[in-house]
């Protein structure tokens, strides 16, 4: 197939289709290997099709050119490029040269930018202007980098959200000082003190309040003027030091079908551009902020803002994790809920300890005496242990099957996240007998087993076979996956 399309190149038949095919089938990395090898590094026949007089063998040339990152085109790309008449054919010459070094265009293209951006496009040439303004932006970005904001908003009271799972939001409402307004999966605080809130292990985002007039309406034109004419700019200025344009994304959470979602993010991201005059640039790879936008059942939009300014170095020592580890927010509430039934200098024990992360949150909740954690995996013990090290913290790593495992003394506390396992019911039965079982053993009398699962039917089984626990507390954490966390005392 690569030969045939090449071949018709070489001698001119149907150039526009055979490029497009090209350009299909170089999206392979093994057809692209296949190219370089039967072109033999001779690309002037590519090259030449930036001359064409059909505008549309250009753009498609150039492509090709992008996908093959031929460095010896980069020259001819650029001069091609000064040379286009085509407004619509333009980005696609930038968009070739992104992976290419093409350092000493770089003022031609900052120069360019500027020109764009000054110009006054008629309606027709609107759409080509952005697109190349955007492919300009996005080489520009990848090869400097993004001149981003500091976020310097410490001292400055905001009202943000704190977003949680509705279990943990009591919690979370009783940890914050600042004043607030309970939500359904979380906090909205009047005027909160920054400094106190990104010390809370509890919120798993934080998005600050848009304010504008009564609702942000859905069509892109009137949402993007509705946001000009709200505090957005305000909000961003005023928690920042450092000039330039916002480079942003739009964030749709899913309520329409996928396609819906992605044609109104393009359009209200071109429709926020346009009203912001230069001074926020859509950028899905390189944003500092996202422009959250929360569907209203009864139409409309509740518009945030996400700053990734805002270093969040609560869970900092996570430098490792692992595909079905759980995340340290979630650690931080399923423990918070515990601690009514956790003491102070206690001797913990975590079974499957995966990257450490319970034991570091437990570790951060109260003091212990001290930690051990156990995991049959050799990497998931490594990990845990240089999490542990990152966070200041000391604990006792062993890989080894935990029902394998004897110990000196016995524990005060065994805390959770029980493995999936990936058999059938039998197997996940036997592993949470000879969990009980091992358990047993090894924990003292009233000490207590902190367990977060999504097997209650076995949980509850072995509470009943195995008489040397009772049932402390449950709580519910995840409905619609029934993932509950329990809390079991061993009986003296």
């Amino acid at each position: 197939m690569i030969r045939e399309i090449y071949d018709k190149i070489c001698e001119g038949r149907e150039l526009r289709p055979s490029l497009i095919e090209l350009k299909m089938q170089l999206k392979s990395e093994e057809n692209r290997r296949s190219f370089h090898k039967i072109c033999g590094a001779d690309y002037d026949v590519i090259m030449k099709c930036l001359a064409d007089e059909d505008p549309k063998v250009r753009k498609n040339a150039a492509a090709v050119l992008g996908l093959l990152r031929v460095q010896e085109a980069a020259d001819v790309l650029m001069d091609a490029y000064l040379a286009e008449d085509k407004l619509f054919v333009r980005p696609e010459y930038v968009k070739a040269m992104e992976g290419l070094d093409c350092s000493e265009y770089m003022k031609d293209f900052h120069r360019r930018l500027e020109e764009l951006s000054m110009y006054q496009a008629p309606e027709n040439e609107k759409k080509h202007v952005r697109e190349e303004m955007h492919a300009l932006q996005e080489l520009i970005l990848q090869k400097e980098g993004c001149k981003k904001h500091v976020f310097s908003g410490y001292d400055r009271p905001n009202e943000v959200i704190l977003t949680t799972l509705p279990v943990f939001r009591d919690l979370l409402a009783e940890s914050v000082l600042s004043k607030k307004v309970l939500l359904k999966s979380g906090i909205r605080t009047v005027n909160g003190d920054m400094k106190e809130l990104l010390q809370n292990r509890l919120w798993q985002e934080m998005l600050f309040v848009v304010h504008g007039g009564k609702s942000l309406p859905e069509t892109p034109r009137q949402l993007a003027s509705w946001l000009q004419d709200s505090d957005l700019m305000q909000i961003l200025e005023k928690n920042h030091s450092g000039e330039g344009p916002w480079y942003f994304r739009i964030g749709l959470p899913e309520r329409k079908t996928g396609n819906q979602n992605s044609e109104m993010v393009k359009s209200a991201a071109r429709a926020v551009e346009e009203a912001f005059g230069g001074k926020m640039i859509n950028s899905p790879s390189h944003y500092e902020i996202e422009l959250r936008l929360i569907q209203k059942k009864e139409g409309g939009f509740l518009p945030f803002l996400r700053l990734f300014t805002l270093p969040d170095h609560r869970f900092a020592y996570r430098r490792y994790s692992l595909a079905s580890g759980m995340r340290p927010a979630m650690a931080a509430g399923l423990l918070a809920l515990a601690k009514p039934f956790l003491k102070e200098y206690a001797q913990v024990l975590d079974p499957f300890c995966g990257a450490g992360t319970l034991l570091v949150e437990r570790r951060f909740l109260m003091p212990v005496r001290n930690l051990y954690g156990i995991d049959i995996f050799g990497e998931a013990v490594e990990k845990a242990r240089a999490n542990t090290k990152a966070a200041g913290m000391q604990a006792n790593y062993i890989n080894r099957d935990y029902f394998d495992f004897t110990h000196g003394y016995l524990f005060d506390e065994i805390i959770t996240d029980m493995p999936v396992s990936a058999g059938n019911k039998e197997e996940t039965d036997f592993l949470y007998r000879r969990f009980f079982e091992k358990s047993g053993e090894l924990l003292a009398d009233h000490g207590r087993v902190i367990m977060y699962s999504g097997e209650m039917g076995l949980v509850k089984k072995y509470l009943r076979l195995q008489e040397s626990f009772r049932l402390l507390k449950e709580f519910c954490i995840l409905e619609k996956r029934g993932m509950y966390l329990f809390v079991l005392e061993k009986k003296a």
